[in-house]
């Protein structure tokens, strides 16, 4: 799953029991919110690949009321 440049939030439950979703690309550099459960129930071992510049900031966004596990792994 890739995230678009414009995005700017990520609903709640947006991607709740995916669970085949193994990859969420983050190309935006403009996300301010991840809503609750928005990734509650994808792969335990989820990457989410986000720009370089903002790992920092989006590692706070995705807690665990998101649905964020701590197998899962945000990289650059």
């Amino acid at each position: 799953m890739t995230i678009s440049k414009n995005v700017t939030k990520i609903g709640k439950k947006a991607f709740q029991g995916c669970k085949k979703l193994k990859t969420i690309t983050i190309k935006s550099a403009k996300l301010k919110s991840v809503g609750k459960n928005a990734i509650k129930g994808i792969q335990k071992k989820a990457t989410i690949k986000v720009l370089k510049k903002k790992m920092k900031k989006y590692k706070k966004l995705f807690k665990s009321s998101t649905g964020f596990k701590k197998t899962m792994k945000i990289k650059k």
